[in-house]
Order: C-alpha cells, then structure tokens, then sequence
C-alpha cells in the first residue's frame, strides 16, 4: 500500500493470508496439482495395475471421464496463466468441474471403496482459500451429500451390506467438519494478515516520519551497529564528515577514525552511559559527538549525535573580544598617557648638552622600552578594535599567488624559495582579507627571521585544499627551519611569549585570534623531517 491510500477494512474486505502478495500462485499450484492426478490417473489406466480398483464398475465411463479430466486440467493452466477468466470464476468453475469428475470417476470404480474418495477434500478446500464464506461451506454439504447419494444408488443396485454408505457418510461428515474449521481458522487468518498488513504500512510511515525529522536536524546523526558498520547517516552528519560516498554497511573507521577511536573508548569503558567527546574529524572539523545505546546487548547498536562547535567558538570569541576591549580602553587610559609622558621627557632629556655617554645610554634605554610597551598597547588595541571580520568569498590559489609575489619582493628572496600547492584548484574561502594577510605574512615573517640565520636558505611551502573525507579547507605554511622544542609548543600561542628580545610575543596569539574571529583555527604541527608547520583550518562556508 501506497502512503497516502486509504487502509481496507476488515469489514470492506479479508485479504487470504495464503493469497497476499499473489493471489493467483495458490490457484497455478491446485492446476498444477490437477494435472499431476489427471496424468496419475491416466498412467494407471494404461498399465492397467490389477490391485488397483479403477473402472471396475463402468470401465467406459472412467475412461471418458479420465480423458476430460486431463483436458480440463490443460485448459486450466493456460486459464490462470492468461488470467481468463476472473480469479473468482476460474476458482468456483474448476472446482466444481473437479467435484463432478471426481464424484464421476468414484461411481464408475464402483463407490468409496475405490479408495480416493478423500480427495474430494482438495477442492472443497480451495474455495475458503480464495473467498471463506457461506458459498465455500455450501459446497462443502453438497459434495457430501451427493457422496452418500451415489453410495446408497450403487448399494441399491448391488444390494450388498451397507458399510459402504457408512463409509461414505464418514467421509462426508470428514469433509463438512474440516471445510468448517477451515473456514473459521481462514477468516482468523486473514484477520490477522489484514491487521498486520495495517500494521506494517503504520511502522513503514512512521519510519518514514522518523527518517524525515532525522534528515531534517541540523545537528548530525550516524547510526553505527556493533560491528562498527554504519546503518544511517542524515544529511547533517554527511556533510560534517566531508560528504562520504558509498557510505552505508561501510566501516566507520574508514571515513572517520578520530570518532571512531571514541567510539571504541565509550564501547569499552563507558557504555551504556551517555558520554560526549570533543573529536577534530581529521584533524580539521571541531564537533562534539555524544554516545548512547541503541537496542541490548546481543543487538547493540550506538547513536551518535554529532554537533558543530564552530558557531559556538565564534560566540566564546565575541565575547572575549568584547572583553579584551573594555580591558584595552582601560589600559590606553591608565598606561598610554604616562608611558608618553615619560617618552617625552626622555626625548627633551636627549637634547641637553651636558650629558655624558651613560646618561644617554640610559635615555635610549628609556626611550626604546617606551616604544616597544606602545607597540604592545597598540598591537591589542588593533585586535580588539576588529570585532567583526568583513568576510569575502576568496579564491584560495589566486590570492596566495598575489601574496607570493609581495612578500618575495619585500623580502627580497627567490620565486623559488616559496612555492604553492592548492587542490583543488578553485578552492574558495570566506575570510577577511585584511586579517587573511595579517595572519599569513606573520607566519611567513617568523620563518624569514627565525628559521635560518641566513634567509637565502630559507624554504616556504605553503600547501592547503580539501582533504578527503572532510568538509573543511586546510591550508599548511611550512619552512625548512630549526623547529619548536616541546616546551616552545607548549607556549607558542600565549600572549606575550617570545623567543626574540626585540619582539611583543603577540605575533602568533593575535594570528590565532584573528583566525578564531574568523571562524578559523590555527596550530602548530610537528613535522617528522625537522621545520614548523603552522595549519589552518577555515570554516565551513554554507
């Protein structure tokens, strides 16, 4: 049944259980039976077996009746093959022609001790499976009675004993008891393949219901059996994962290894308690994935409900930026004023003919550690001060060679001292540009100054595109330097930390958060064959 027509009835309608996906098989299956008797039949009458009472009472008219009965089984094969006439007709018709044969066939071996006079009991059955009811169970009664009528003409011809009559008129009450239990067992059956039919079609909308609202969340949903293979996916969790084709019975571990190693974690530790876990799908997207149970033990099965955190770092970010801006304006008004203050008074200071090389060693002094604390004041200033990125649609690899071109120029270095690979090729961000240029150029800087002491053996590489199985966009700068120790890992991205005395140590904290207000994140990543590398991940763009 279609979703949206209308359910039968019990009281419209009950569908045969025998008969509910075709409900010509079971009468192809009776003429296939028809025809292996008239054949039986047939065979037997040929080799003219001498223990077999077949004919003895008009040979004539059994075999007459033998031929027809073969014929009528032919005509009913090609009958329910070409479907002609209706499944009603062809059922009442060929039964009643079976009775009448079979009765015929009793009466020419001489009555029910030809011994197949139970084999009424087939086609007075065939009936209740096609259509229970009163028709059914009168045809019951008048095969029955016409078996003990043609008993009782035949012993008044013979006038031998009546145990024949008797024997009919078991048969017959045989045949009546089990056409109606039959009928009654029929009708329960069809009752409960109707309901169950009503059932099913219920289950089959409301899991359609169910897969629709699945579809539609925005957070993810992946549904994982005990063998770790994947059994659903919505359209959420697809994309958090990088769109992955050929997905289902397919082994989670083959499109999401850091999810599943906590899969595995929450299986073997902690289910079936609910657990979430921060999981970097890999090692670009950030979500949260949260574990519970599906089913028991010997079918288990785990849901996990997979969110993206980038909207909500991007509103930590906001409000840290907003904070960082009440604490900048205070230090502006509480620092910046005496710090000129005393940047002044030095320079007036400098000026004066009567101080000797000590005193002007102690004025430079003064003067270089005012400008540096005002280069710090004003680097945090400039970060609070951009709330808001004005994001643009950017193609990646264009805009990188455009970069390439200026920094090699300002820096004086080789085309072939940095070099680029993107793909895919049209690989398009949204971003600042400004703050794209700011983080970029710091990151090619500190590897200009600090990765060699001479720079004309530096090595850039900037590689980046869409790795496989994520969504997101990576982008990789790399040089051939000295690398970070563990402990300058540990503390790369802090305010105010530096390995150089001439630098504020917020080169690389205010590259992050210009790429954290962005929607983007920034880290180190350690590279086996020595050199940095700096990799961000940009945001997922709808």
């Amino acid at each position: 049944m279609q979703p949206g027509t209308r359910a039968t009835t019990l009281d419209e309608k009950l569908i045969p259980v025998f008969l509910h996906e075709d409900p010509w098989n079971l009468l192809r299956l009776y003429h296939v039976y028809r025809f292996t008797l008239a054949g039986a039949l047939l065979v037997s009458l040929v080799l003219d077996y001498s223990n077999v009472k077949l004919g003895q009472h008009d040979p004539g008219l059994f075999v007459w009746l033998t031929g027809t009965y073969l014929l009528v089984a032919v005509f009913s094969n090609l009958a329910s093959y070409f479907q002609w006439p209706d499944l009603p007709v062809q059922t009442v018709l060929f039964v009643i022609l079976d009775i009448a044969i079979l009765l015929g066939l009793l009466y020419s071996s001489g009555g029910i001790g030809a011994g197949f006079g139970i084999l009424l009991l087939i086609p007075v059955l065939i009936p209740h499976l096609g259509n229970p009811g009163h028709v059914s169970l009168l045809l019951a009664t008048l095969t029955g009675i016409a078996l003990v009528a043609m008993q009782i003409w035949l012993q008044s011809q013979n006038e031998s004993d009546t145990s024949g009559v008797m024997h009919s008129g078991l048969i017959a009450l045989f045949i009546l008891l089990i056409s109606l239990a039959s009928n009654r067992w029929i009708r329960k059956a069809s009752a409960v393949a109707s309901l169950a039919q009503r059932r099913g079609v219920d289950l089959a909308n409301l899991s359609q219901l169910n897969q629709s609202i699945l579809d539609k969340l925005e957070s993810g949903i992946v549904v994982v059996e005990g063998s770790g293979a994947i059994r659903h996916m919505n359209e959420s969790a697809w994309d958090m994962l990088g769109q992955p084709g050929n997905w289902r019975s397919k082994p989670l571990q083959q499109f999401a290894p850091e999810l599943d190693h906590h899969l595995q974690h929450w299986l073997h530790t902690i289910c079936p308690r609910i657990a979430s876990f921060d999981v970097r799908h890999q090692n670009t997207t950030e979500m949260r994935a949260r574990f519970s149970q599906l089913g028991n033990q010997s079918r288990r099965a785990t849901m996990i409900n997979l969110e993206d955190t980038t909207e909500q770092r991007e509103k930590l970010q906001s409000a840290k930026l907003a904070s960082l801006g009440q604490l900048t304006a205070s230090i502006a008004h509480e620092i910046r004023n005496p710090l000129g203050a005393i940047s002044h008074a030095a320079q007036l200071m400098s000026e004066s003919q009567n101080l000797d090389k000590a005193d002007v060693r102690l004025l430079q002094i003064i003067q270089s550690n005012a400008r540096r604390m005002n280069l710090t004041i004003e680097s945090v200033l400039n970060l609070s001060r951009k709330k808001t990125p004005n994001r643009e649609r950017l193609a990646l690899k264009l805009w990188l060679h455009e970069f390439r071109k200026d920094f090699l120029l300002q820096n004086k270095l080789r085309i072939d001292q940095m070099n680029l690979f993107i793909e895919p090729a049209d690989t398009v961000i949204e971003f600042d540009p400004a703050h794209l240029h700011q983080i970029i150029w710091n990151l090619c800087s500190n590897a200009y100054k600090y990765a060699h002491d001479d720079p004309k053996y530096l090595q850039i590489d900037i590689h980046g595109g869409n790795p496989t199985h994520t969504r997101d966009i990576m982008l990789n700068v790399m040089d051939n330097g000295r690398g970070m120790t563990e402990a300058q890992r540990q503390r790369l991205f802090e305010p105010f930390f530096t390995t150089s005395t001439q630098g504020t140590g917020l080169g690389l904290f205010m590259s992050r958060e210009l790429c954290l207000t962005n929607g983007a994140t920034l880290d180190y990543v350690a590279l086996a064959s020595g050199g940095s590398c700096f990799r961000l991940v940009f945001a997922h763009h709808r």
